[in-house]
């Protein structure tokens, strides 16, 4: 009882709706209960790891529906009224569409242009298979896929050619050649220029490792083989970068819910905090459900 009264006396409190604020305690206990319900996919699939996919799924659906409506209709519509009145107040005065000025007439034309295919997408709900919202996906799909091959193109390719477009031996000293921009190298221009005859090397390997109009003989072949190698280097490299950064965000969490063992969200001591009881809860429960299934099984 004592440390009941204690943790309702706590600086922290009970039950807050500020997201800046310090974290509740009932958000302590979900946050604690989620977090090692996912973990216990560990084990094996789970009721505690469905109940929280599920809560995830829900929760993000629902903040990502009220977000596109905001962004999407509400926001939109109040432009457009604001703009109306600004025209009918200032003769000659110019929409704002995309952050570009158009002419109110166009501006109209393209917001209910955009209305209507808004509808059309939404008659799905009703018949799956009518003609109607084909032409909104059609669009979407098309000035999406525009938009990304432009972006990636130009961040990727563009950039890539740009960058091999460099001198093979540095002309200044305190130069650091393919080395990322920021990185502080004092080298000689013999150790640059071997690095940069490295990268253009293993460039033309991988490159000729996906040549397929010419018979692979003994050069091509030795060739293709460096380029094998570049490219299994590089896929390495990737995949261990999005390994830390996923252990970046286990760390994240394992500290988070350190932090949430202090006394303001314990029952009087750290042994009877949020992590510790919801870990023995979860982790008693599962072995009681493998319990009962092997004396199922056995009986």
């Amino acid at each position: 009882m004592s440390s009941m009264l204690a943790l309702q006396d706590a600086a922290t409190p009970f039950v807050s709706l500020d997201p800046n604020g310090p974290v509740d305690i009932i958000g302590a206990w979900l946050m604690c209960f989620l977090t090692l319900s996912v973990f216990s996919f560990l084990y094996k699939d789970n009721p505690f790891y469905k109940v929280a996919e599920h809560v995830f799924v829900g929760v993000g659906t629902a903040y990502f529906a009220l977000q596109y409506y905001k962004e999407g209709i509400l926001e939109p519509v109040r432009d457009h009224m604001y703009d109306i009145a600004e025209v009918m107040g200032e003769p000659g005065a110019s929409f704002s569409l995309g952050g570009y000025d158009a002419d109110p007439t166009i501006a109209f034309i393209l917001r209910a242009v955009a209305a209507i295919f808004g509808l059309m997408l939404l008659t799905r709900l009703f018949s799956p298979n009518s003609w109607a919202p084909r032409w909104p996906l059609a669009v979407m799909v098309g000035v999406y896929s525009a938009l990304k091959l432009t972006g990636e193109t130009q961040s990727k390719l563009v950039l890539q050619t740009k960058g091999l477009m460099k001198p093979l031996v540095p002309e200044n000293v305190g130069e650091v050649g393919w080395f990322p921009d920021g990185v502080a190298l004092e080298s000689t221009p013999l150790f640059l220029t071997i690095a940069n005859a490295i990268v253009v090397i293993g460039v033309i390997c991988a490159l000729s490792h996906f040549l397929f109009t010419w018979k692979r003989g003994r050069t091509l072949g030795a060739v293709s083989r460096v380029g094998i190698i570049v490219l299994m280097i590089t896929f390495g490299s990737m995949f261990g970068f999005t390994v830390l950064g996923r252990i970046a965000l286990l760390i994240e969490r394992v500290n988070e819910l350190f932090d949430l063992s202090e006394p303001d969200y314990a029952f009087g001591t750290p042994f009877l905090s949020p992590p510790v009881i919801l870990t023995v809860l979860i982790a008693g429960t599962l072995t009681l459900f493998a319990l009962q299934r092997k004396e199922g099984t056995d009986s």
